[in-house]
């Protein structure tokens, strides 16, 4: 019983020294929450690449029985990039689905890039990616078939979505 107290002692006269007070001063370090690297190369599986469209597209998550359907439906299917196209092109078919207008696309297109590059890739654009896509868009302001819907679909069916 005595050794018992003696630990007891020892165990507390341990934690009370060791245990003070941190006078020093903590600093807030800004640190970009996008970043410019290219180097995705981890690839998403069936339910983390629909989870995250969904999410991109409707700004609200899918419920896991909605992804484990979309899983069941992608692993019934030889090819996965045919099928990913397909459900890409019944989410943009969706009532639900949130898009730019097309105004906003054609008056604000250097934003409208931008923020695209946020919402599929994480990242943000590079000069080049920038100037091409802002060119691309001004090249086809007259074209009213050119839609959001399309530079939304082709962000989502890109080789770098599929990857993280």
């Amino acid at each position: 019983m005595r050794i018992f107290k003696l630990i007891i002692g020892l165990v507390l006269m341990v934690f009370f020294a060791s245990c003070k007070k941190n006078k020093g001063t903590f600093e807030v370090v800004d640190t970009p929450s996008y970043g410019d690297n290219l180097n995705k190369d981890k690839t998403k599986s069936n339910i983390e690449f629909h989870s995250i469209l969904s999410t991109n597209l409707f700004q609200k998550p899918s419920s896991i029985n909605e992804l484990t359907r979309t899983d069941r439906v992608i692993q019934s299917c030889g090819d996965k990039t045919l099928i990913n196209e397909v459900i890409i092109s019944n989410y943009m078919n969706s009532a639900n689905v949130k898009l730019p207008s097309r105004r906003m696309m054609v008056d604000s297109t250097e934003r409208f890039v931008e923020e695209t590059y946020i919402r599929f890739f994480i990242r943000r654009p590079t000069e080049a990616e920038k100037t091409w896509f802002t060119n691309y868009i001004n090249a086809n302001k007259s074209n009213p078939y050119f839609r959001p819907e399309l530079v939304y679909t082709a962000f989502s069916a890109s080789d770098e979505y599929m990857f993280y």
